[in-house]
């Protein structure tokens, strides 16, 4: 949810809604998202987004500034014109993404604008419906399919559902989450999420030098001689291991180790593809790396 800075109108004329809907189509495009639905208000927008690796804060940032930059110019004004950060709430696609698509479809419904979602043209509710032909960054298939396998029966299927009471906790729920926050879906959907979540936030916060720490210390090392200009075999092990975990664990890259340790990147990705090999064929070795991962508070496939 994106909204206009005190609830201002951020669109006036048809081609306003035009425009945001070119620099939305790129956007999606260079950013790898999906948009399964969509309603465009007066003065904020609904989207519902599927995102892939690059996160949703990028695709946002760059729809608002563009879109912003593009109104200023074409209005000869300056200053903000979305109310600072988009709101997200994380959905359960599997128990909500009905219920999603609904909720979105019928703002204008409840906001007065209209009695009938049909009527509004700014949505994707007539797509859904097949009244229009759907706009190519619309991502129609996937939730048309939870309606029925073929088309026509889908589409049925999905006006019957349009039709059906809306429960005002469902409503709610939508509009601000639950008592999780920003996350809406069953306690296992929730416990993943979070988990993952702790994950990611652990893995932005280490470090080469952490990570070189912490592998030192349980293969009973020095910092400075895994550090230094030794090939022996035992010290060359323990940077691959520091290589593999910090990139396993801490979202480094190969590059940021080899450049701690000061070794070529060739070097170092040999290292790494000898260790991944031995690892499957040796329980100590992997023992190991468990007692790194643990202290490091993250995850790897080989451990429990």
């Amino acid at each position: 949810m994106l909204r206009g800075n005190a609830k201002q109108t951020i669109f006036t004329e048809a081609a306003e809604y035009r425009q945001f809907e070119k620099i939305l189509a790129e956007s999606l495009e260079a950013h790898h998202v999906k948009l399964h639905a969509y309603c465009w208000m007066r003065n904020h927008v609904h989207l519902a987004l599927q995102v892939d690796n690059i996160p949703l804060s990028k695709l946002m940032q760059t729809l608002s500034q563009r879109y912003t930059a593009w109104f200023n110019r074409h209005h000869d004004r300056v200053g903000h014109l979305f109310q600072g950060r988009y709101k997200a709430i994380l959905v359960d696609s599997d128990q909500y993404l009905l219920e999603l698509i609904r909720y979105i479809h019928l703002n204008p419904v409840r906001a007065g604008l209209v009695s009938d979602p049909a009527i509004y043209p700014h949505s994707s509710h007539r797509a859904y419906s097949g009244a229009m032909a759907p706009s190519p960054w619309l991502t129609l298939e996937w939730g048309l399919s939870q309606f029925g396998r073929e088309e026509n029966a889908a589409r049925n299927s999905y006006l019957e559902f349009m039709g059906r009471p809306v429960k005002e906790e469902m409503t709610r729920q939508l509009s601000n989450g639950n008592e999780s926050g920003g996350i809406l879906g069953g306690e296992r959907f929730i416990r993943r999420l979070t988990r993952k979540l702790e994950n990611n936030h652990k893995k932005e916060s280490l470090t080469p030098k952490g990570v070189v720490e912490v592998v030192a210390e349980v293969l009973g090392l020095q910092v400075w001689e895994m550090s230094g200009a030794s090939r022996a075999r035992d010290l060359a092990e323990a940077r691959a291991i520091a290589a593999l975990v910090g990139i396993e664990c801490g979202a480094l890259t190969l590059t940021e180790m080899s450049n701690y340790f000061q070794r070529d990147l060739p070097t170092m990705s040999r290292q790494l593809k000898a260790l991944r090999g031995k690892i499957a064929k040796s329980p100590t070795l992997q023992s190991k790396i468990c007692s790194i991962v643990k202290r490091l508070g993250s995850g790897f496939p080989y451990c429990s």
